[in-house]
Parts: structure tokens; sequence; C-alpha cells
């Protein structure tokens, strides 16, 4: 279904006349805006404002989601493009507070790597819970094909990668959270990683998956198929 690739599968690289960075789409949540605060979509190389140089390439195409334990059938917000000063990025206002899922998906479209074409597709999370009974409820985002779910195992966080429904075998997780925290971690055969919140915080998670598959897209060829999935949330959870 998807393999890993010796070059291509390792970072997402979109580059600028006047830089090289990682950019990934990524969903946060502010609470101190509007009666149950909003989201904001940022595709950045770090979950914060930047210049949303490449927003564009989602018009049209992007969808953002809203999921509470009342409301578990996914609710799709109204997006607006939001210009402050040099920083951009989408936003919408969330219908209810925590615990809650708020999940996006845009479609970038073909992005030259060196010689290659790569059609690239982008999922992001925030997982706005504090229990595991919360976390058990909203965990898992039906509606995207690339999901990263987190389960809580005592003290620990395990993590499985579906790719349509089906675990995700031998992809990399990337972690990072408070106090410079970072782990690079393989998927086992059953797509699952287990790590252990160190320090209380926000921490983000990513991963990719590619399709070996040729097509066409936007008067572009391409070669190969990447999704890349992020996911932010607080850790640990309570008990």
């Amino acid at each position: 279904m998807f393999k890993r690739l010796p070059l291509l599968g390792i970072v997402a690289i979109l580059c600028s006349p006047h830089q090289t960075s990682a950019h990934y789409l990524w969903v946060t949540i502010d609470n101190q805006s509007g009666d149950q605060g909003v989201t904001r979509i940022f595709f950045e190389e770090s979950p914060s404002a930047g210049d949303g140089h490449y927003l564009d390439h989602f018009s049209g195409t992007s969808k953002t989601w809203f999921r509470s334990v009342e409301q578990m059938e996914p609710e799709l917000l109204n997006t607006s493009d939001v210009n402050r000063g040099n920083m951009r990025w989408l936003e919408a206002k969330l219908p209810a507070g925590s615990p809650r899922s708020i999940d996006c998906y845009g479609k970038f479209g073909v992005y030259k790597y060196g010689q290659t074409n790569v059609l690239l597709h982008y999922y992001a999370r925030n997982l706005n819970v504090r229990t595991n009974e919360d976390l058990n409820e909203l965990g898992r985002a039906e509606h995207m094909d690339l999901d990263i779910v987190p389960h809580d195992s005592v003290g620990e966080v395990e993590v499985t990668v579906l790719w349509k429904g089906k675990p995700a075998a031998e992809r990399m997780v990337y972690i990072r959270g408070p106090e410079k925290f970072k782990q690079n971690i393989e998927t086992d055969g059953k797509g699952r990683v287990q790590f252990t919140p160190v320090t209380a915080g926000v921490y983000t998670l990513r991963t990719s998956v590619e399709e070996p598959t040729p097509g066409w897209e936007g008067g572009q060829d391409y070669a190969l198929i990447r999704h890349n999935c992020t996911i932010m949330m607080q850790l640990p959870l309570e008990k």
C-alpha cells in the first residue's frame, strides 16, 4: 500500500528562494479568544504564526472539523484567512469547550524535490482532552485517512499510526515536548510506538506515509504521493 523511500521518506522539505525548511500543517487552540476559544491553523516549520506563504495552496482543498464528547459526528468549521502584520493563518471560532478534537485536512498539490515531483497531502489535529475517558472517546478521527491515535498506558503514552484504518508499520514518529524533549521512534508491526512524557506541557507528534503511485494533478505529473500528519496535545493526562 505504501513504502519507505531512502531519501524522500526522511523529511518533507519545502524550498523557498530564500530558505530551506520543513513545513507542516498545525492546528492550535487559543482559549483567550471568543466565547469557547478559536482554532488557528498554521502551515509552518513549527506550530506558530509565520508568513503563511504556502497557505494559498490549500485554498479550496482544506477542511476543518470539530468534534466533542457530546457531538461525535464531525462538524465542518468555517475558517477565515487572517493577516496580521507579516503573519498569516487560518482561523475559526469553536462551538464548544474541551474536551474536543479539531481535525484538519488539506491538499497542497505537486511539489518538486530535486528531480522528483511529489503530490502532498497534509493532516493535522489538536486533541484537547484532560482525562483517559475523554481520550478514549475522541482519540480516533475516522474521517482522516492518516491518523495518529494516542492511548494512555500506565504512565506511558502509546500511539498507533493508522493509514486508511490499518496500522502503518515501520513509520518514523517524531515526538517533541517541553524542555527540549525529543524522541524519534519507528512504529512496530502493529503501527505502535510508546513514550513517557517527562514534563507536563504540549507535545507534538508527526509522521508520514508514501504511496509509489504516479499521476497527474493541476497540470503537473508526479511520481509518488506523500501524506504528512501532525497532532498536538497536553500531556500527561489527569489520573
